[in-house]
């Protein structure tokens, strides 16, 4: 059925970006010669309309093209937590390409959904588990990257702009909100972010309760020590043949990233 695009609201939370980027102009003029081609899914709201499960791009293309309505596919059969499930399952196999923050809060609302449907476990081990089987990642990193959405906006958007290491984002998540401005501010008049080495002391020290600013400061301005020969030459290669512009924290954090890519792919083609 043909659904009118006034009718049609944004699933609430809906964490995937839609931006006015190449990609959306290209899907814009797609719209324009051919109409949209696969439909959207809906489902009814509550206060009227219908909202958004799976097709947020394509109805924004279908606006910008100047289309009054778009071919839907509307599903009465969800409840709220099945309907989060499905709008993630739908975006994550259709968007190979996401933000960390995309992820983070993509993972923590399905988390969030099966537990209300009885998934979970003690901690939400089987959550991670569910979610890990699904999208060929360890129960580990679908942890951390849940882990992110504790970060302040300001603090998750250096980590999508690559900024800030996905490892050092981990541990300042467990930051307070006060601590996470001062890393933020620091960031702004500095261009440093913590390497992971810092952000693991600055998180040891902030549970002992002695993390003040000076401190901070002192963190900040320390280089890592306490690597073998072999270790610093190692990683001094790495930095200087592929990652000259990262920091070492940060170079031990992209390797262990990059293995870490390397066995979920792994995990896919067993």
């Amino acid at each position: 059925m043909l659904v009118a695009l006034d009718e049609l609201h944004a699933f609430p939370g809906h964490p995937f970006k839609v931006m006015r980027d190449a990609a959306m102009e290209e899907l814009v003029q797609s719209v324009r010669a051919n109409g949209v081609l696969s439909r959207i899914i809906v489902r009814p709201r509550r206060a009227g309309g219908y909202e958004i499960i799976a097709g947020h791009r394509r109805t924004e293309a279908a606006r910008l093209a100047g289309l009054t309505a778009i071919p839907a596919e509307v599903r009465r059969d969800l409840d709220d937590d099945a309907a989060v499930i499905a709008m993630i399952e739908t975006n994550l196999k259709q968007r190979p390409r996401l933000l960390p923050s995309e992820r983070a809060l993509a993972y923590r609302m399905m988390r969030d959904a099966l537990a209300h449907q009885g998934v979970s476990a003690e901690g939400g081990r089987h959550t991670r588990e569910e979610i890990a089987d699904k999208y060929g990642e360890s129960p580990r990193q679908v942890a951390r990257f849940i882990r992110l959405t504790a970060l302040n906006r300001p603090l998750l958007e250096l980590v999508d702009r690559g900024k800030l290491q996905m490892g050092a984002a981990v541990e300042i998540s467990y930051l307070d909100t006060e601590t996470q401005c001062w890393i933020m501010d620091n960031f702004e008049a500095t261009g440093e972010a913590p390497a992971i080495a810092q952000a693991r002391e600055m998180r040891r020290v902030y549970g002992e309760g002695a993390l003040t600013q000076e401190v901070f400061t002192e963190i900040m301005l320390r280089e890592e020590r306490g690597k073998t020969g072999g270790e610093k030459d190692f990683i001094r290669r790495m930095r200087e043949e592929y990652f000259p512009n990262m920091t070492t924290g940060d170079v031990m954090e992209k390797l262990r990233e990059l293995a870490e890519t390397w066995q979920r792919r792994q995990n896919l083609n067993l």
